[in-house]
């Protein structure tokens, strides 16, 4: 038996309700739960609300009956707890940041050997040499701002809009940019606090690292847009 567009819409909102703000993770579940639904009233000949209840308690998710009235049990069942909920969730991170970094590892050979990156990096090798030509402090500024700026896009991106603060998948692809941001901070406290003292400091050990961390960081703005067109496409498809 196939379930009717208010009982879907019923279902979604009963997820909602059960904290499942993710709407990419909501709209997973949804499918799964559609379809568990459909089965157990066609095999099993029993309600929607029966299914449905079944089906909720089959996602871990406790249920006490104990002291509830029968006509409650539906209404009661369904929101007295959401751990099974939470827990799939979690699972789900777990899933994403697998996903996540096999395929920012799978594509990034091709990536940083692309000619397109390769322009990139040249350039801003060009600009902060031409700045450290005035002070090693521009040198440094220069070739940390090709850090920051693609990070700092990603960020941007990423809260842009409401289906990207809604995406579990998108909320874990700019998750490292808060860390990417501040890492060139720390390494120059670390560099000053080593050689706290020396006359000639050896910059170009920064220069090396920011060049590194530029790499880095380019090819994981470069795998966060993939992700970006993904899930703008389903979720446009999706409200549509």
């Amino acid at each position: 038996m196939k379930l009717t567009k208010a009982d879907i819409q019923f279902i979604d909102n009963y997820l909602i309700k059960n904290e499942v703000k993710f709407w990419d993770v909501r709209l997973e579940l949804l499918d799964h739960i559609v379809s568990a639904v459909e089965d157990k009233i066609t095999n099993e000949g029993i309600s929607f609300n029966e299914a449905l209840l079944d089906v909720h308690r089959g996602f871990g998710n406790q249920f006490i009956e104990f002291g509830v009235s029968k006509d409650k049990i539906f209404e009661k069942g369904l929101y007295q707890s959401n751990t099974g909920f939470k827990k799939f969730i979690k699972q789900k991170q777990k899933e994403i940041g697998r996903k996540h970094r096999k395929a920012y590892w799978k594509t990034f050979l091709p990536f940083i050997s692309s000619i397109r990156f390769f322009i990139e990096l040249l350039v801003l090798t060009i600009v902060t040499f031409i700045a450290y030509q005035y002070s090693i402090k521009a040198g440094l500024f220069v070739a940390m701002s090709g850090i920051i700026i693609t990070e700092f896009t990603k960020l941007f991106y990423g809260g842009l809009k409401k289906f990207k603060t809604k995406s579990l998948n998108m909320q874990l692809a700019v998750s490292s940019s808060l860390l990417l941001t501040q890492m060139p901070y720390w390494l120059i406290m670390l560099f000053n606090w080593h050689y706290e003292g020396l006359e000639m400091k050896p910059y170009y050990i920064l220069f090396i690292l920011f060049a590194l961390l530029f790499v880095f960081s380019r090819h994981s703005l470069n795998n966060f847009i993939k992700i970006y067109n993904i899930y703008n496409e389903r979720y446009q498809l999706l409200t549509t």
